[in-house]
């Protein structure tokens, strides 16, 4: 982005309705640009939570339908400045192992139309959000951004991994072909307001959240050692937008440098819902990989502000989640 500033342009975002997309056009907007937000679904009402402006148009479509999509971009008058792709078809692990040829197939077209849709219509600017998922046998840790599908490539049944991984790779034959100008954001842990707080939830934050309203106890895999980092989803959507405006890297880790146990996360979330410690060990079954650190030094290098700390994040998150998705019990 040659000026850094979002006022007055046109951006397009797809996962609009989603988690870290519909946080990508609420800053968007805050930063005074036009958005056209594109969804497939919205099951959890989250564009009505989303600011009303006239600077924000929505539009219900299937990205797999390549037309439909091209006809989005036809309709921006002076042209689209830039290009968020953050929908995706995931799952929990057992989902992605069992329908990986679907998440692949799905993911895969949809990116494809994403690419060639930007190409056709000379969007400057174009971000495909990707996933720390993408390191699966690290041999750096912290793991470095250079440690990825160019130093090694491994098969496995997961479709959202697969999926990922050649995404990535169809951006870096894009751009070197065609000269797109495009964005790798590789993102670590998300968490926030308007995570997927459902009852089938497969993610890690709201899924604790729902054991401790429940009364229920949190069952950690594993002895509970393993280290993460985690990002308010407020703070990874202001990382990936100011990659875009310093135009530095072309592939990012976006994460913090703190490192918490999957122990320490289960007794922060505990003690931001004000409940008490309920937690217990599986050591029979695989708590992942010991370590999933990224090496953040790129993104210090070009973020302006220092993301909160995890015990703040969840205590905002703690305060969404009271107004928008507390269960009765909590009304006491």
């Amino acid at each position: 982005m040659p000026n850094g500033s979002w006022a007055g342009k046109t951006v397009v975002v797809t996962g609009g309705a989603g988690f870290i997309g519909s946080h990508i056009v609420e800053q968007l907007l805050e930063r005074e640009a036009s958005v056209i937000c594109l969804y497939r679904r919205d099951r959890r009402g989250v564009l009505a939570q989303l600011p009303d402006s006239s600077r924000l148009r929505t539009a219900q479509l299937d990205l797999r339908d390549e037309d439909a999509l091209s006809a989005v971009f036809e309709l921006a008058r002076g042209g689209v400045d830039a290009f968020f792709h953050c929908a995706a078809v995931s799952g929990s692990v057992e989902f992605r192992r069992d329908h990986s040829g679907q998440i692949l197939d799905t993911n895969m077209r949809v990116t494809s139309n994403v690419l060639k849709v930007a190409r056709t219509h000379g969007v400057p600017d174009v971000a495909l959000l990707s996933s720390s998922d993408i390191y699966l046998n690290p041999e750096t840790y912290p793991i470095h951004e250079d440690d990825d599908f160019t130093r090694q490539m491994k098969y496995v049944p997961d479709g959202y991994y697969l999926s990922k991984v050649y995404a990535e790779i169809l951006a870096e034959t894009h751009r070197i072909e065609y000269g797109t100008n495009i964005f790798l954001p590789r993102l670590t842990s998300v968490y926030g307001p308007r995570d997927n707080f459902e009852p089938d939830t497969d993610r890690v934050v709201p899924s604790m959240f729902a054991k401790v309203m429940a009364g229920q106890e949190i069952e950690i895999w594993g002895d509970g050692s393993q280290t993460r980092t985690y990002m308010h989803v407020t703070d990874l959507v202001r990382a990936v937008l100011r990659m875009v405006e310093v135009g530095k890297h072309h592939v990012l880790n976006i994460g913090t440098s703190e490192i918490v146990t999957v122990h320490d996360l289960a007794r922060l979330v505990c003690e931001a819902l004000e409940e008490p410690e309920r937690i217990r060990f599986d050591p029979a079954r695989s708590g992942g990989r010991p370590n999933r650190t990224l090496d953040v030094g790129r993104l210090y290098d070009v973020i302006d502000f220092e993301p909160r700390s995890l015990r703040d994040g969840l205590r905002d998150t703690v305060e969404w989640y009271r107004r928008h998705r507390v269960p009765a019990r909590a009304a006491r």
